[in-house]
Protein backbone atom coordinates (compact mmCIF):
# COMPACT_ATOMS: atom_id res chain seq x y z
CA UNK A 1 0.00 0.00 0.00
CA UNK A 2 1.48 3.90 -0.95
CA UNK A 3 0.27 5.99 2.14
CA UNK A 4 0.26 9.65 0.90
CA UNK A 5 0.04 12.35 3.21
CA UNK A 6 -1.10 15.52 2.42
CA UNK A 7 1.27 18.23 3.28
CA UNK A 8 0.33 21.89 4.27
CA UNK A 9 -3.19 22.64 3.99
CA UNK A 10 -2.08 26.10 2.06
CA UNK A 11 1.21 24.65 0.02
CA UNK A 12 0.97 23.64 -3.47
CA UNK A 13 1.19 19.40 -2.39
CA UNK A 14 -2.19 18.37 -2.70
CA UNK A 15 -2.46 20.51 -6.20
CA UNK A 16 0.43 18.58 -7.84
CA UNK A 17 -0.72 15.56 -6.32
CA UNK A 18 -4.49 16.05 -7.29
CA UNK A 19 -3.07 17.06 -10.88
CA UNK A 20 -0.68 13.59 -11.05
CA UNK A 21 -3.13 11.05 -9.54
CA UNK A 22 -5.69 12.19 -12.75
CA UNK A 23 -3.21 11.42 -15.15
CA UNK A 24 -2.40 8.30 -12.98
CA UNK A 25 -3.51 4.58 -14.77
CA UNK A 26 -6.36 3.39 -13.12
CA UNK A 27 -4.18 0.01 -11.64
CA UNK A 28 -2.51 2.28 -9.25
CA UNK A 29 -5.34 3.52 -7.46
CA UNK A 30 -6.22 0.65 -5.63
CA UNK A 31 -2.65 0.94 -4.31
CA UNK A 32 -3.05 4.15 -3.13
CA UNK A 33 -4.66 6.02 0.05
CA UNK A 34 -4.69 9.88 0.63
CA UNK A 35 -4.51 10.70 4.47
CA UNK A 36 -5.60 14.30 4.20
CA UNK A 37 -8.23 16.72 5.54
CA UNK A 38 -11.81 16.22 3.92
CA UNK A 39 -12.18 20.24 3.58
CA UNK A 40 -8.85 21.11 2.79
CA UNK A 41 -9.60 18.26 -0.40
CA UNK A 42 -12.57 19.83 -1.53
CA UNK A 43 -10.96 23.59 -1.17
CA UNK A 44 -8.32 22.30 -3.41
CA UNK A 45 -10.43 20.93 -5.92
CA UNK A 46 -12.81 24.09 -5.84
CA UNK A 47 -9.87 26.09 -6.48
CA UNK A 48 -8.22 23.85 -9.43
CA UNK A 49 -11.98 23.70 -11.01
CA UNK A 50 -12.12 20.22 -10.81
CA UNK A 51 -16.10 19.18 -10.15
CA UNK A 52 -15.26 15.83 -8.60
CA UNK A 53 -17.41 14.56 -5.87
CA UNK A 54 -15.64 14.26 -2.24
CA UNK A 55 -17.21 11.16 -0.29
CA UNK A 56 -16.55 9.74 2.83
CA UNK A 57 -14.82 6.90 1.60
CA UNK A 58 -12.74 9.13 -0.77
CA UNK A 59 -13.02 11.18 -3.92
CA UNK A 60 -15.06 9.83 -7.56
CA UNK A 61 -12.14 9.93 -10.39
CA UNK A 62 -12.90 9.58 -13.78
CA UNK A 63 -10.58 6.41 -13.74
CA UNK A 64 -12.18 5.29 -10.44
CA UNK A 65 -12.04 6.24 -6.95
CA UNK A 66 -9.35 7.67 -4.90
CA UNK A 67 -9.33 6.22 -1.76
CA UNK A 68 -8.73 8.51 1.49
CA UNK A 69 -8.46 8.36 5.38
CA UNK A 70 -10.16 11.99 6.37
CA UNK A 71 -8.34 13.11 9.30
CA UNK A 72 -10.09 15.37 11.87
CA UNK A 73 -7.58 18.85 12.88
CA UNK A 74 -6.47 18.70 16.69
CA UNK A 75 -6.46 21.95 18.61
CA UNK A 76 -2.59 21.16 20.10
CA UNK A 77 -0.98 20.46 16.74
CA UNK A 78 -1.21 21.70 13.52
CA UNK A 79 -2.40 19.65 10.89
CA UNK A 80 0.27 18.55 9.05
CA UNK A 81 1.55 16.78 12.41
CA UNK A 82 -1.63 15.11 13.38
CA UNK A 83 -1.98 13.70 9.49
CA UNK A 84 1.63 12.18 9.89
CA UNK A 85 1.07 10.38 12.98
CA UNK A 86 -2.45 8.81 12.10
CA UNK A 87 -0.45 7.66 8.57
CA UNK A 88 2.61 6.62 10.67
CA UNK A 89 -0.04 4.57 12.57
CA UNK A 90 -1.35 2.63 9.48
CA UNK A 91 2.09 2.31 8.07
CA UNK A 92 2.39 -0.34 10.92
CA UNK A 93 -1.00 -2.16 10.34
CA UNK A 94 -0.40 -2.80 6.13
CA UNK A 95 1.88 -5.23 4.55
CA UNK A 96 5.16 -3.59 2.83
CA UNK A 97 3.83 0.09 2.97
CA UNK A 98 5.37 2.67 1.18
CA UNK A 99 4.68 6.52 2.70
CA UNK A 100 4.44 9.50 0.19
CA UNK A 101 4.92 12.78 1.91
CA UNK A 102 3.99 15.81 0.24
CA UNK A 103 5.59 19.18 1.53
CA UNK A 104 4.64 21.10 4.87
CA UNK A 105 6.75 23.67 6.76
CA UNK A 106 9.49 23.05 9.12
CA UNK A 107 7.76 24.42 11.89
CA UNK A 108 4.21 22.68 11.07
CA UNK A 109 6.23 19.08 11.83
CA UNK A 110 5.98 18.78 16.06
CA UNK A 111 7.28 16.06 18.37
CA UNK A 112 3.86 14.49 19.70
CA UNK A 113 4.79 14.81 22.91
CA UNK A 114 6.05 18.07 22.94
CA UNK A 115 3.89 20.36 20.76
CA UNK A 116 5.98 23.00 20.77
CA UNK A 117 9.38 21.64 20.03
CA UNK A 118 9.71 22.27 16.01
CA UNK A 119 11.74 19.85 13.96
CA UNK A 120 13.64 20.59 11.00
CA UNK A 121 11.81 18.58 8.57
CA UNK A 122 10.42 15.19 7.94
CA UNK A 123 13.49 13.39 7.66
CA UNK A 124 14.50 14.93 11.06
CA UNK A 125 10.98 14.11 12.22
CA UNK A 126 11.54 10.57 11.13
CA UNK A 127 14.66 10.39 12.92
CA UNK A 128 12.89 11.30 16.31
CA UNK A 129 10.15 9.22 15.78
CA UNK A 130 12.08 6.22 14.85
CA UNK A 131 15.28 7.01 16.96
CA UNK A 132 17.02 6.33 14.26
CA UNK A 133 19.94 9.05 13.42
CA UNK A 134 21.58 7.30 11.12
CA UNK A 135 18.85 7.54 8.28
CA UNK A 136 19.83 8.77 4.69
CA UNK A 137 18.91 10.87 2.42
CA UNK A 138 18.94 10.02 -1.41
CA UNK A 139 17.62 11.57 -4.10
CA UNK A 140 17.03 10.14 -7.56
CA UNK A 141 16.19 10.95 -10.71
CA UNK A 142 16.05 8.83 -14.11
CA UNK A 143 19.58 9.41 -14.61
CA UNK A 144 20.81 10.75 -11.09
CA UNK A 145 21.51 9.63 -7.82
CA UNK A 146 22.58 11.64 -4.75
CA UNK A 147 23.11 10.64 -1.40
CA UNK A 148 23.90 13.48 1.52
CA UNK A 149 26.06 12.13 4.10
CA UNK A 150 25.15 15.61 6.27
CA UNK A 151 21.49 16.67 5.32
CA UNK A 152 20.05 19.57 7.61
CA UNK A 153 22.87 20.95 9.67
CA UNK A 154 24.86 24.28 9.43
CA UNK A 155 27.55 24.53 7.88
CA UNK A 156 30.25 25.28 11.13
CA UNK A 157 29.29 22.09 12.29
CA UNK A 158 29.78 19.85 9.20
CA UNK A 159 33.40 19.23 9.47
CA UNK A 160 32.91 18.07 13.42
CA UNK A 161 30.01 16.20 12.88
CA UNK A 162 31.39 13.97 10.14
CA UNK A 163 33.63 11.16 11.07
CA UNK A 164 34.75 7.61 9.42
CA UNK A 165 32.07 5.72 11.84
CA UNK A 166 29.48 7.99 10.38
CA UNK A 167 30.48 7.84 6.71
CA UNK A 168 30.57 4.58 6.72
CA UNK A 169 27.26 3.97 8.31
CA UNK A 170 25.76 6.47 6.36
CA UNK A 171 26.88 4.52 3.12
CA UNK A 172 26.63 1.17 4.28
CA UNK A 173 22.78 2.02 5.92
CA UNK A 174 22.01 3.46 2.35
CA UNK A 175 23.84 0.56 0.38
CA UNK A 176 21.82 -2.34 1.74
CA UNK A 177 18.23 -0.40 1.45
CA UNK A 178 19.43 0.42 -2.09
CA UNK A 179 19.82 -3.17 -2.92
CA UNK A 180 16.60 -4.06 -3.83
CA UNK A 181 15.08 -0.85 -5.17
CA UNK A 182 18.08 0.15 -7.13
CA UNK A 183 20.07 -3.03 -8.02
CA UNK A 184 21.59 -1.39 -11.06
CA UNK A 185 24.02 0.81 -8.46
CA UNK A 186 27.15 -0.65 -8.41
CA UNK A 187 29.83 2.12 -8.46
CA UNK A 188 30.23 4.76 -5.78
CA UNK A 189 31.80 8.22 -5.80
CA UNK A 190 32.58 9.66 -2.80
CA UNK A 191 33.15 14.01 -3.15
CA UNK A 192 35.82 15.51 -0.90
CA UNK A 193 34.83 17.96 2.32
CA UNK A 194 37.61 20.60 1.29
CA UNK A 195 37.64 22.35 -2.25
CA UNK A 196 39.55 20.28 -4.67
CA UNK A 197 39.10 17.20 -2.03
CA UNK A 198 42.06 19.03 0.07
CA UNK A 199 44.35 18.92 -2.37
CA UNK A 200 46.51 16.98 -0.67
CA UNK A 201 45.95 18.37 2.69
CA UNK A 202 46.62 21.80 0.91
CA UNK A 203 43.10 22.61 1.79
CA UNK A 204 42.09 20.34 4.83
CA UNK A 205 43.34 17.57 6.20
CA UNK A 206 39.41 16.00 6.98
CA UNK A 207 40.06 13.53 3.60
CA UNK A 208 43.40 11.92 5.37
CA UNK A 209 40.90 11.42 8.66
CA UNK A 210 37.92 9.94 6.94
CA UNK A 211 40.10 7.41 4.35
CA UNK A 212 39.58 4.68 6.84
CA UNK A 213 36.22 4.85 6.36
CA UNK A 214 36.21 3.82 2.65
CA UNK A 215 38.72 1.14 3.59
CA UNK A 216 36.04 -0.62 5.79
CA UNK A 217 32.96 0.16 2.76
CA UNK A 218 35.31 -1.53 0.61
CA UNK A 219 35.98 -4.62 2.44
CA UNK A 220 31.83 -4.91 3.16
CA UNK A 221 30.55 -4.29 -0.29
CA UNK A 222 32.93 -6.17 -2.39
CA UNK A 223 30.42 -6.22 -5.52
CA UNK A 224 30.88 -2.43 -5.27
CA UNK A 225 33.08 -0.15 -6.77
CA UNK A 226 33.60 2.68 -3.90
CA UNK A 227 36.25 5.41 -4.90
CA UNK A 228 36.94 8.68 -3.48
CA UNK A 229 37.56 11.01 -2.83
CA UNK A 230 36.95 13.24 -5.54
CA UNK A 231 36.42 17.11 -5.64
CA UNK A 232 32.84 18.32 -5.22
CA UNK A 233 32.86 20.43 -8.03
CA UNK A 234 34.28 17.60 -10.64
CA UNK A 235 32.76 14.40 -9.11
CA UNK A 236 29.48 14.75 -11.64
CA UNK A 237 31.84 14.36 -14.23
CA UNK A 238 33.41 11.28 -12.69
CA UNK A 239 30.65 8.97 -13.81
CA UNK A 240 30.70 6.09 -15.63
CA UNK A 241 27.57 5.28 -15.51
CA UNK A 242 23.80 7.22 -15.02
CA UNK A 243 23.36 4.76 -12.22
CA UNK A 244 26.00 5.34 -10.78
CA UNK A 245 25.82 6.81 -6.73
CA UNK A 246 27.41 10.06 -5.85
CA UNK A 247 27.69 10.51 -2.14
CA UNK A 248 28.25 14.14 -1.22
CA UNK A 249 29.24 15.56 2.69
CA UNK A 250 26.81 18.52 2.92
CA UNK A 251 23.21 19.39 2.10
CA UNK A 252 23.97 22.02 -0.87
CA UNK A 253 26.88 20.40 -1.74
CA UNK A 254 24.97 17.69 -3.47
CA UNK A 255 21.44 19.50 -3.95
CA UNK A 256 22.53 22.21 -5.67
CA UNK A 257 24.02 20.19 -8.55
CA UNK A 258 21.02 18.12 -8.68
CA UNK A 259 17.99 20.60 -8.42
CA UNK A 260 20.23 22.85 -11.03
CA UNK A 261 20.07 19.53 -13.50
CA UNK A 262 16.48 17.76 -12.49
CA UNK A 263 14.33 21.08 -11.21
CA UNK A 264 11.58 18.78 -9.49
CA UNK A 265 11.81 15.63 -11.38
CA UNK A 266 12.85 13.66 -8.55
CA UNK A 267 12.40 12.00 -5.00
CA UNK A 268 13.89 12.61 -1.90
CA UNK A 269 13.88 9.18 -0.53
CA UNK A 270 14.51 8.22 3.19
CA UNK A 271 16.67 5.25 3.49
CA UNK A 272 17.16 2.81 6.78
CA UNK A 273 13.12 2.70 7.89
CA UNK A 274 11.16 -0.05 8.69
CA UNK A 275 9.29 1.08 5.49
CA UNK A 276 10.12 2.79 2.57
CA UNK A 277 9.35 6.94 2.50
CA UNK A 278 9.38 9.31 -0.69
CA UNK A 279 8.79 13.00 -1.03
CA UNK A 280 9.13 15.29 -3.93
CA UNK A 281 11.98 17.38 -3.92
CA UNK A 282 10.39 21.16 -3.75
CA UNK A 283 8.77 22.91 -0.67
CA UNK A 284 4.75 24.08 -0.17
CA UNK A 285 5.58 27.16 -2.71
CA UNK A 286 2.78 29.58 -1.02
CA UNK A 287 3.45 32.06 -3.24
CA UNK A 288 1.42 29.44 -6.01
CA UNK A 289 -0.99 28.04 -3.81
CA UNK A 290 -4.59 28.37 -5.27
CA UNK A 291 -3.59 30.13 -8.59
CA UNK A 292 -3.65 26.32 -10.27
CA UNK A 293 -0.06 26.91 -11.75
CA UNK A 294 1.72 24.25 -9.41
CA UNK A 295 4.18 21.69 -11.57
CA UNK A 296 2.68 18.35 -11.16
CA UNK A 297 5.70 16.17 -12.84
CA UNK A 298 7.26 16.01 -9.77
CA UNK A 299 4.59 14.40 -7.98
CA UNK A 300 3.83 12.18 -10.94
CA UNK A 301 7.56 11.09 -11.13
CA UNK A 302 7.25 9.85 -7.17
CA UNK A 303 4.02 8.26 -7.32
CA UNK A 304 6.03 6.31 -10.25
CA UNK A 305 8.67 5.76 -8.66
CA UNK A 306 6.55 4.42 -5.45
CA UNK A 307 4.65 1.83 -7.96
CA UNK A 308 7.98 0.66 -9.28
CA UNK A 309 8.98 -0.01 -5.68
CA UNK A 310 6.39 -1.54 -4.54
CA UNK A 311 6.53 -3.96 -7.60
CA UNK A 312 10.33 -4.47 -6.81
CA UNK A 313 9.49 -5.41 -3.42
CA UNK A 314 6.51 -7.56 -3.55
CA UNK A 315 9.34 -9.21 -6.45
CA UNK A 316 7.55 -8.34 -9.35
CA UNK A 317 8.29 -7.13 -12.82
CA UNK A 318 9.16 -3.08 -12.36
CA UNK A 319 10.92 -2.81 -15.71
CA UNK A 320 8.37 -0.72 -17.11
Amino acid sequence: MILVTQGHEKGVGLEVFLKAILLAPSSWLPQITLFAHKQTVAKHLLALGLPLEVTNDGVILPSGILRCAWIKPSKSLPLSTVIMEETLLSCELVSSPILLTLPTTKDDLRNPAKPKQKLLGHTEYLRARFAAPDLGMFFTADDLNVLLVTDHLPLKNVPTEITPKLLRKKVALSLKALHSLEPDIHRVLVAGLNPHAGEAGLLGSEEKRLSSALEKLRIDFPKHTISGFHPGDTILNQRESTRDLLVYMQHDQGLAPFKSLKGTLGANITLGLPFLRLSVDHGTAFALYGKNKADYRGAYYCLRKAVAYRERILGKDSSH
